[in-house]
């Protein structure tokens, strides 16, 4: 396999990030899993298992989309240092959850989520400040589900051609 950039004429930074819900069998903890790509080709990705044992889909999304958002405040410094950015840019995160992005864009504590540890709404203030917005993504075009869960052939191999690998 080979990473292939300019795939799509793109310049801007897209970033999808997701997370399985205690798919450890053994400690039931979730797996984070994101990828930020440029022109078609990935320029940074993770696949990790979460500190601690989300309570539900929300939560362990939720907490991927904490990981997800310092890595984009970190691209983004990162190209204005190198020239690659003039001005900050807010940078685009998909998500597969509605959930998820509801609580994202409401910073109002509701009691089916006050569980949610209080360092994940580092994510709220980010997209105050206007550093990232994150957006639906159908689970089917989610190009992070390769780094969070075991998949069948046929859509491994899709998301890897949209991860931007080519077999060589």
């Amino acid at each position: 396999m080979k990473l292939q950039f300019g795939a799509t004429p793109s310049k801007e930074v897209l970033g999808y990030c997701d997370a399985d819900w205690g798919g450890d069998l053994e400690d039931r903890r979730s797996t984070t899993g994101f990828v930020f790509m440029i022109g078609g080709g990935a320029i940074s990705w993770s696949s990790k298992r979460q500190p601690i044992i989300a309570l539900s889909t929300t939560e362990a999304k939720y907490m991927a989309n904490t990981q997800a958002t310092k890595v984009a405040i970190w691209i983004t410094k990162l190209m204005m240092d190198l020239g690659y950015m003039e001005e900050k840019k807010m940078m685009v995160i998909q998500c597969d959850n509605q959930g998820t992005i509801s609580l994202t864009k409401n910073p109002t504590h509701h009691a089916q989520t006050k569980h949610i540890d209080v360092q994940h709404h580092f994510v709220q203030k980010r997209i105050e400040n206007g550093e990232v917005r994150f957006e639906y993504c159908p689970t089917k075009h989610m190009v992070a589900d390769v780094l969070t869960k075991a998949l069948l052939k046929e859509r491994h191999h899709k998301l890897i051609n949209m991860f931007g690998l080519e077999t060589s």
